[in-house]
């Protein structure tokens, strides 16, 4: 069986690439935009004007998912163009594969709309409220605590070729009662990406406090500052965990509005990012991706699924744009997988160009 992976917010999206896809997939698109409702060319527009927002990273993965869906069932496309179905918002709940689901963060979110329970515009809102809790929720910490809005927290990303666990290795750290004081609270392992590489986030000084002690601990330690431009301490429980509340009555009051909220089963499982159990039923993946939007994203539990959890065996992973990052990381984590990129034209051709040689 199929693993379709989304990408989480860290990923911006490339415009240049995405252009060049809509472009020469124009008459593929032109039916996507139509099939979305009104506003979905309205939503392309604001993705080529903000591309590293939360809203359109999370949009921009669905519309690769709706692409892959029309140039693998074209059939399925015509159909619907033949009978001239007007279309609302919302997306059909039928669907042409079987397959799980695995999105890194944000991409938790896209695997929700690909269940087709809000539409493209509901995903994007949500997103972009997803951030603005998280924002607000940082800010209300920083005044709570009287420490200068001015201080900024950040990411840093860890690898080390000679760790057994990395990330469970920093939490220990973490967690050593001599080793941080206590006004040195905030760092917290957002991303247990693999046993080699975790991403952590807290205050800069608090981050740089702990450098010294970080590279003492782990030979040939590679530390990698990322960009944060929302000044957010992703899935950090300390500081996100009033995000949880808000977040769920915002999503469950979509699900209403639109009628999907009496529904039960997921059309495709998703594997989850905060235990790595797979989700067969709506309420179950809806609460699994709230409580780890202010937890770590524990994706090495997620390979172990992959490799050996799922009653039905993986054997193929397509890895939606924008983005290669979680392509890379199915590759190298999951070895018995066959892993295809599906972010730029070259890597969509190549692999509907493989599927159709295999079909005939």
């Amino acid at each position: 069986m199929k693993l379709l992976t989304f990408p989480g917010q860290g990923t911006s999206i490339s415009i240049s690439i995405l252009k060049a896809i809509i472009r020469n997939k124009s008459k593929e698109f032109q039916t996507i935009l139509s099939q979305n409702g009104k506003e979905s060319n309205d939503l392309l527009q604001y993705i080529f004007q903000n591309p590293s927002s939360p809203g359109s990273i999370a949009v921009c993965s669905n519309l690769f998912y709706q692409l892959y869906q029309i140039l693998s069932y074209p059939s399925d496309s015509q159909d619907h163009a033949q009978k001239n179905i007007p279309k609302i918002d919302m997306p059909n709940r039928k669907d042409n594969e079987q397959c799980y689901l695995l999105g890194h963060s944000l991409g938790e979110l896209t695997c929700l709309s690909v269940n087709s329970l809000f539409s493209l515009k509901d995903l994007f809102d949500i997103a972009n409220f997803r951030n603005e809790l998280m924002v607000t929720s940082t800010e209300k910490y920083l005044v709570a605590h009287n420490i200068n809005r001015s201080n900024k927290f950040e990411m840093w990303a860890l690898s080390s070729p000679r760790a057994t666990d990395l990330p469970q290795e920093v939490q220990k750290l973490l967690n050593s009662p001599n080793l941080l004081s206590s006004s040195q609270n905030t760092i917290s392992v957002a991303n247990a990406n693999s046993v080699k590489q975790c991403v952590v986030t807290g205050l800069v000084d608090d981050l740089e406090s702990l450098r010294t002690e970080l590279n003492l601990r782990f030979p040939r330690l590679r530390i990698t500052e990322l960009t944060n431009p929302y000044n957010i301490p992703f899935h950090n429980s300390t500081v996100l965990r009033p995000v949880q509340e808000p977040l769920y009555d915002y999503i469950w009051d979509i699900l209403k509005k639109n009628g999907t909220h009496t529904l039960m089963e997921l059309n495709h499982p998703i594997i989850a990012n905060l235990d790595g159990n797979i989700s067969y039923y709506i309420h179950h993946a809806l609460d699994r991706f709230v409580k780890c939007s202010s937890r770590t994203v524990q994706f090495t539990m997620c390979y172990d699924t992959i490799n050996s959890g799922t009653p039905v065996e993986i054997d193929k992973s397509i890895c939606f744009g924008p983005g290669n990052v979680i392509y890379n990381l199915i590759r190298r984590n999951c070895p018995q997988v066959e892993t295809i990129e599906y972010t730029s034209l070259a890597t969509i051709d190549a692999y509907h160009k493989t599927a159709e040689e295999n079909e005939g």
